[in-house]
């Protein structure tokens, strides 16, 4: 599908964002599903809602990410020990709350992706994004087998992966900044 028809028919979407059923992640992320199959996600980006600073952290699943509106950096890291120092803490999927910690030094490069722009990430990469608020991103994941996940923090805070139900003030403002980026 071409970028002008990817953008309408999200522009579509958020139109009427409040028939949705959107999830709310800590991070600061909108997200919607977009089949029955999991494979694809709509995430629109509010920042000013992330608990904190970004976590350094993987994935259960490869993706291609494509930028619809606005812009992102994501930053990918790799351990380094000449680099910052991280809290690191593992867990496995499905069990947040039996997680162990420990510290690891990282480096990162970084990547800026505009409009149109896509990307991809493998499952095990540790990285960290930071949007402009409103930016909206299409992901297609494809799920890997992984015994383990990480979020590394520069404090101890956890941040959760699990997704709540947006409140209808959350989707109103994060799909509002997100409409007007389309402008």
């Amino acid at each position: 599908m071409d970028h002008l028809r990817t953008q309408a028919l999200v522009r579509t979407i958020l139109e009427h964002a409040e028939d949705f059923p959107w999830r709310m992640q800590e991070i600061g992320l909108l997200g919607l599903r977009l089949d029955d199959r999991r494979e694809h996600r709509l995430h629109v980006w509010g920042p000013t809602y992330s608990v904190g600073e970004p976590p350094v952290h993987d994935h259960p699943y490869d993706f291609v990410s494509t930028v619809v509106v606005g812009e992102m950096t994501n930053t990918r890291y790799v351990e380094d020990p000449e680099g910052v120092e991280y809290q690191r803490m593992r867990y496995s999927p499905g069990d947040e709350d039996a997680r162990t910690t420990g510290s690891v030094r990282l480096s990162g490069t970084a990547e800026v992706w505009r409009t149109g722009d896509e990307y991809s990430q493998d499952a095990h990469e540790l990285h960290d994004s930071r949007q402009m608020p409103g930016t909206v991103t299409i992901l297609r994941m494809a799920s890997v087998d992984v015994p383990a996940l990480t979020v590394c923090t520069r404090d101890v805070r956890w941040v959760s992966a699990r997704a709540r139900p947006a409140t209808p003030a959350e989707v109103k403002a994060i799909t509002g900044a997100a409409l007007d980026l389309f402008e």
